[in-house]
């Protein structure tokens, strides 16, 4: 059987998934990787990559290409998101990757990365009508689906937890801070012309930020993926409150938050605050798929056509 592995370098972390293939083109998860690097740290005023968050990227990908070779994979799928999408140094960084790893990434559009998004969401949460809503560390994308289907084309907004906290909140969460971020995604959100005209369906959330609040909610400490949770509109109210009002400290406390998110959540929730307003969402369906998932899909999909 065929076994593959897709890594998805992101602003805030890098995931690595890998998969077995099956005769029929089904597919199964074998193991799930996670490393916390904060690669766009520090990147909101010269839009450069730091070293240090470069150095950290590397060591995680030194470490899953080790891993890779122990297990004998050697079909490697790998992309890279924000971050790198807007670094000025970006494509030296996926260089010095290449050098000292082996591993190839590829730098993929919003558009992209939104259309695979799509792809997993549809394949995975098995609801008919929904806005995707996938709140990454360096950008946000949305996508409309009817009936399974893509009904608009995917936005991608450059406007993340991390890029919103370096933004507006480094200097803390001050009442003028909240307002020009709230006024700010408000912005980015009403000018998406079609996102106005789609009222009351739910929002299928994925990305880290809507994963932390699934996991907030659930009381969910572990590392076990979501699996299609729902929380209602008034459960997001209630919990965003909370997390609004408690310090970053005290945030490192809560269950799925912890110090990894802590001073990034609250800006990474505000999208989803305006977007459930603006579309009178009753409910928010959170599952652990995104990029990876769409990925290979979307090479099962291209293998079969070529059959």
């Amino acid at each position: 059987m065929q076994k593959i592995a897709i890594i998805d370098l992101g602003s805030n972390s890098i995931r690595m998934s890998l998969f077995q293939i099956n005769p029929d083109k089904t597919f199964t998860q074998t193991q799930a990787f996670r490393s916390m690097i904060k690669l766009s740290e520090g990147m909101t005023d010269d839009m450069c990559l730091k070293n240090e968050a470069q150095l950290r990227a590397i060591k995680a990908l030194i470490e899953y290409k080790n891993i890779l070779t122990q297990k004998n994979i050697t079909d490697i799928r790998a992309v890279a998101t924000a971050a790198v999408r807007k670094a000025k140094n970006g494509t030296q960084f996926l260089a010095s990757v290449k050098d000292l790893t082996g591993i190839t990434i590829e730098v993929i559009a919003g558009e992209t990365e939104a259309r695979l998004d799509c792809l997993a969401v549809s394949h995975s949460l098995g609801i008919k009508d929904a806005i995707i809503c996938d709140i990454g560390g360096g950008s946000t994308e949305f996508i409309a689906f009817k009936n399974g289907k893509m009904l608009t084309p995917a936005i991608s907004i450059p406007m993340g937890s991390r890029s919103l906290f370096e933004m507006f909140f480094s200097g803390g969460e001050t009442e003028d801070a909240i307002k020009q971020a709230t006024t700010f995604v408000k912005k980015h959100l009403t000018e998406i012309p079609w996102l106005s005209e789609i009222q009351n369906v739910p929002i299928a959330g994925i990305g880290g930020t809507l994963r932390s609040l699934a996991k907030y909610n659930m009381s969910d400490k572990s590392q076990t993926p979501v699996k299609n949770h729902k929380i209602s509109s008034k459960e997001i109210d209630k919990a965003f409150d909370r997390i609004k009002q408690a310090s970053p400290e005290k945030r490192s406390t809560f269950d799925g938050i912890g110090k990894e998110r802590c001073d990034i959540i609250f800006a990474g929730l505000l999208p989803l605050m305006e977007l459930k307003s603006l579309i009178n969402s009753p409910e928010l369906i959170v599952s652990d798929v995104g990029v990876r998932e769409g990925l290979l899909l979307d090479f099962l999909d291209n293998s079969q056509a070529k059959e």
